[in-house]
């Protein structure tokens, strides 16, 4: 039977799954690297992204959102009550049903793919539809495997074991990577990568499926109960469809409109939210999958202390997004200029570093939103949640295409964060409206307060120590620093130092986070 969480395993859990979070999203980045080499900016990098985005959207709505948050709750209360007997036989329908629908919608895309990206990317060219054609072909049907693991995964969940779920998109990074290499050391075509993104896809399938037996878990005859219990998932799952995945549908909207913009615009805007993504899916989402199993317990065992808990989660996500935030901001353009190097103009640099800051504004209410659907999805209200996330799309919408009128791609990604924004208020509202969850603003503002104070003198007194220590430093070895290799080495040091000195001299601010109390 699984039990409740206590403080030091939740943190220990998403430690742990933050780390392989983390793993993947450096992968993730020399994966990009490695395409930039393999395709530079342009109509075919714009096609495979654009491709791959259609299955890769389904993705993040069954791995990361409204399968999970709807199946999550249903199968961990289904274990406590009736052990693993009757979740054999939830997940045997939950298979049929998501598995048949997905087998349907490839067959679709099979026969219908340039009618699809025409849907998709209705600003493309003939060229980037030609190319993208036969890469949707064999990319979608990477979401039948996707798909299985999220299945999997979420029955994992329910006995609190994260680690499987979370070290399968490293591992699947680990044979795009690999795919790539090859594909650049023989000059292979794009269909090759495609395969190997499918491939990649398999394995992490048969890791979870693994685990899954190891746990206990079969797959049973569907009786009454179980029948049961997948209409209460299927009740959440299509409000959860909406919500639980606007950040992704306001990036795939956002690229839709963008196909109208020059060529290579798809291709910045897909780089910016990639390293955005890299603190959003290393922290957020960590946090996110070991809070939705937790706060499900809660509700059931201690809903007072959802008071406590939306505080303390919020200031948790605050301490550790904030710094993040700082650091890609100010390492924006040099991430664009290491990417792109030689395979785009200065101009393309120094727009997509541009389009990532804009993206930035809003990461602190994206990763605060993921942890919001939670309590939401937790205490069984998908609707409300799926309003809110409504007016986001909304506002989304608007801001993308007057935003791409006046300011282009600078527009779209600010746009972006613009609707975060909107989402997060719309959120803590329903909490207290619907829900007297109520936050408490005073104590997270004098938080704030003491915490900006805190990473100011530790950011200038860092920054006037580094500062130093270059100078005292030959002029070669100074403008080693200054570019390439050298300064990633100092930049990640320095940040890994103020981390480590925010740590330490919390107390001394009076900055406490629950969550960081030993």
């Amino acid at each position: 039977m699984s039990q409740q969480l206590s403080k030091r395993s939740l943190v220990r859990k998403t430690i742990q799954v933050a780390i392989l979070t983390f793993c993947s999203r450096i992968l993730g980045v020399v994966r990009e690297f490695l395409m930039v080499r393999y395709f530079g900016v342009g109509a075919v990098s714009d096609a495979f992204i654009a491709a791959f985005r259609i299955p890769n959207f389904f993705r993040h709505v069954f791995a990361e959102g409204a399968l999970s948050a709807s199946f999550v709750p249903v199968i961990v209360k289904t274990v406590k009550e009736n052990n693993k007997r009757e979740a054999s036989g939830l997940m045997t329908l939950s298979f049929l049903f998501f598995e048949g629908i997905i087998l349907l919608m490839y067959v679709f895309v099979l026969f219908k793919a340039e009618w699809v990206i025409n849907v998709v990317a209705p600003g493309f060219s003939a060229e980037q539809i030609y190319y993208a054609v036969p890469f949707l072909q064999i990319l979608f049907s990477f979401l039948l495997f996707i798909s299985s693991c999220a299945l999997l995964g979420g029955a994992l969940h329910s006995v609190n074991h994260f680690f499987v779920p979370a070290l399968g998109t490293p591992l699947w990074n680990v044979v795009f990577i690999g795919t790539l290499l090859l594909c650049l050391a023989y000059g292979l075509p794009a269909t090759y990568l495609c395969g190997g993104v499918i491939f990649g896809a398999f394995i992490q399938f048969l890791l979870h499926l693994y685990m899954y037996f190891v746990q206990g878990f079969t797959f049973g005859a569907i009786d009454a109960g179980a029948k049961a219990a997948f209409k209460t998932v299927l009740t959440k799952f299509f409000p959860c469809l909406f919500g639980v995945s606007i950040f992704e549908l306001n990036l795939f909207v956002s690229g839709s409109i963008a196909s109208f913009l020059p060529k290579g615009s798809v291709s910045l805007l897909y780089y910016g939210a990639r390293f955005m993504n890299i603190p959003l899916g290393m922290f957020a989402v960590a946090l996110s999958s070991v809070l939705l199993p937790h706060f499900s317990r809660l509700v059931l065992y201690a809903p007072r202390r959802l008071h406590f808990y939306l505080l303390e989660v919020t200031k948790l996500v605050t301490w550790v997004i904030i710094p993040a935030t700082i650091f890609l901001i100010v390492a924006a353009e040099p991430l664009f200029a290491f990417l792109l190097n030689g395979k785009a103009t200065p101009e393309q640099i120094h727009q997509g570093g541009i389009i990532l800051m804009l993206y930035l504004v809003g990461l602190l209410f994206l990763c605060l939103n993921k942890v919001l659907l939670s309590m939401f999805y937790a205490l069984k209200d998908t609707w409300s949640a799926t309003k809110a996330a409504a007016m986001c799309a909304g506002i989304n919408i608007v801001c993308d295409v007057v935003g791409m009128y006046y300011w282009g791609a600078n527009g779209i990604a600010a746009a972006n964060s613009i609707s975060a924004i909107a989402m997060s208020i719309a959120l803590f509202s329903l909490l207290k409206l619907k829900h007297q969850v109520n936050f408490h603003l005073k104590p997270y503002a004098l938080f704030v307060m003491r915490y900006l104070l805190q990473l100011v003198l530790c950011g200038m007194g860092s920054y006037a120590l580094v500062a130093f220590l270059l100078r005292l430093l030959p002029g070669s070895l100074n403008n080693w620093f200054v570019a390439g290799i050298g300064f990633w080495s100092y930049m990640i040091t320095v940040a890994v130092g103020i981390l480590g000195l925010l740590f330490t001299t919390r107390r001394l601010f009076g900055v406490n986070v629950y969550f960081l109390k030993r």
